[in-house]
């Protein structure tokens, strides 16, 4: 009887045992279908994509799944209400400083004009091609999501101006939050904001791929 009482006892405690943890897995679990679910829908295209993972800090650069680049997230802040993962549309982008144009080349034009250079018996002018490189890009601008989710990307800096600025642009951007909370709340739209501290030349990279429009994912 004693044997019987014990090893029913051990069942009883393992059963109990596995019961609780059963919840905290699935809800883990959940999270990551949902992140599956949504990147699927983004990778069946030909389109590069960013994930925002802001639970592990990363920025990971994509295309059909297969990862180009990962990114590392040096801060980051939160503001308003929950970020399911899900594809959502990147409407605008808009920075400090305007981004260089771009310069479209005609290439029939141009021959047009070297041959009216040669027919005239006249030396070609050199010109000169602006190449838009990386290097040209802002490091501290906006993005703006569907559904009234914005992403505010700074870059990482040293020394103790670069920290005096670092806390002059957190102060500002708590400060200026409740206020962007209520007035979208009054006109009925949804709010969140997320700052994110970068190092410069992923900044940069950031600004240069996103296209407007483009399906990229915010995971929190």
């Amino acid at each position: 009887m004693k044997i019987l009482f014990s090893a029913l006892l051990v069942i009883f405690l393992a059963v109990a045992a596995r019961t609780d943890a059963i919840p905290q897995h699935s809800a883990g679990t959940k999270d990551e279908i949902d992140l599956l679910d949504a990147e699927l829908k983004v990778a069946k295209k030909p389109v590069i994509y960013f994930i925002f993972n802001l639970k592990d800090k990363e920025i990971l650069l994509k295309s059909r799944g297969i990862l180009l680049k990962k990114m590392k997230i040096e801060d980051v802040k939160f503001w308003g209400r929950t970020v399911d993962a899900a594809p959502r549309a990147m409407l605008k982008k808009s920075a400090l400083f305007k981004e260089p144009k771009r310069v479209n080349i005609d290439p029939n034009k141009d021959k047009e004009e070297t041959s009216t250079d040669t027919a005239t018996n006249t030396t070609p002018g050199a010109f000169e091609i602006e190449a838009l490189e990386l290097k040209d890009m802002p490091t501290t601008y906006r993005l703006e999501f569907h559904e009234g989710i914005f992403i505010s990307i700074s870059p990482k800096g040293t020394g103790f101006l670069s920290g005096l600025l670092k806390m002059a642009s957190y102060t500002g951007w708590y400060v200026s939050r409740p206020i962007l909370t209520i007035w979208n709340s009054i006109k009925g739209s949804p709010y969140t904001s997320i700052y994110l501290i970068l190092n410069e030349e992923d900044a940069r990279l950031v600004y240069w791929s996103l296209e407007e429009k483009s399906e990229n994912i915010i995971y929190k």
